[in-house]
């Protein structure tokens, strides 16, 4: 299962892979996004981040998205209230 969406200017990439056992492993890549939305070419590929997480499919992507979202947030500090 993969996933993707943008936040404050990043695009975050979240992918699953299920285990026999029961849980996943999920990679979360976060990249900066250029002007047109595309990601920019000019800064480095970050390295993804991979972990095992004990939740299954949709769970865990939510999981890992809310860990970006506020990953995000805690580098930018809070939103300009007039527009980021």
């Amino acid at each position: 299962m993969e996933e993707r969406q943008e936040h404050r200017g990043f695009a975050i990439t979240v992918s699953t892979r299920d285990h026999r056992d029961g849980g996943v492993t999920v990679t979360l890549s976060i990249e900066r996004l250029s002007r047109g939305g595309a990601t920019s070419e000019a800064s480095p590929v970050p390295k993804p981040e991979r972990y095992r997480s004990p939740l299954a499919g949709q769970e865990a992507v939510g999981e890992a998205m809310h860990r970006a979202i506020h990953a995000i947030d805690d580098a930018l500090g809070p939103r300009n209230p007039f527009g980021d």
